[in-house]
């Protein structure tokens, strides 16, 4: 369970309210000051059960931060902090019509999966997803895990919205770009879906952790 940051000036762990106590007086020597290490607390996203971030997540990673107390290091979290600031205002930003960061469930082999689309167009049948990277991708090719997490996001919503169109919108310091993601077949999807989720819940309630992922975070 995340219970506050790492200190990055060598204070050691510190939970929530000690690390923004700290920043509040204007005595604390790190570059975060309390409005940035607030709002990062506030978007730590900790979902119940399993999510599909979860699932393409190293999941011996996701069990062991679940058994035991986590800090996060600020230095860490701030690139997907900057991503939660775009998604924010793009949410915003939206037109009428668009279902942006609806919570999802779906049943699988009896465990609950959820997720949470960037946003769904139903008319279009389209859902797109965003993501903010170091550098945009060269060719038209999704960076990795990120054409598998779209195609579950499909697979999630859909008793609720059909959707024929995959695109992920990659946003550096400098420029976006759209990709086009292909549709996987749901009995592909299936057969790898499954085996995971049941390996991450055996652990979640206790069982024996995953193998280790390799180093680019794939088992």
């Amino acid at each position: 369970m995340i219970k506050g940051f790492h200190c990055p000036e060598g204070k050691g762990d510190l939970l929530f309210e000690d690390c923004l106590k700290c920043a509040a007086s204007h005595e604390n020597t790190c570059q975060f000051d309390y409005p940035i290490l607030a709002a990062m607390q506030r978007n730590i996203r900790e979902e119940e059960g399993i999510s599909v971030s979860s699932l393409l997540n190293c999941l011996r990673k996701v069990i062991l931060e679940v058994r035991n107390d986590v800090y996060l290091d600020p230095t860490q979290l701030y690139y997907a902090f900057r991503g939660q600031l775009f998604h924010a205002v793009i949410a915003q930003a939206q037109h009428d019509g668009a279902v942006c960061e609806g919570r999802f469930e779906r049943t699988v082999a009896g465990i609950t999966l959820s997720g949470h689309p960037d946003v769904i167009y139903p008319e279009q049948r389209k859902l797109v997803d965003y993501k903010s990277t170091r550098r945009i991708p060269k060719n038209d090719t999704p960076y990795a895990n990120h054409s598998t997490q779209v195609n579950l996001y499909r697979y999630l919503v859909a008793p609720q919205y059909e959707v024929e169109h995959l695109e992920i919108v990659y946003f550096d310091m400098s420029e976006v770009k759209r990709v086009k993601v292909k549709l996987m077949d749901n009995r592909v999807l299936v057969a790898w879906l499954i085996p995971r989720i049941e390996k991450l819940k055996t652990g979640l309630q206790g069982g024996p952790l995953p193998e280790r992922a390799d180093s680019e975070g794939v088992w």
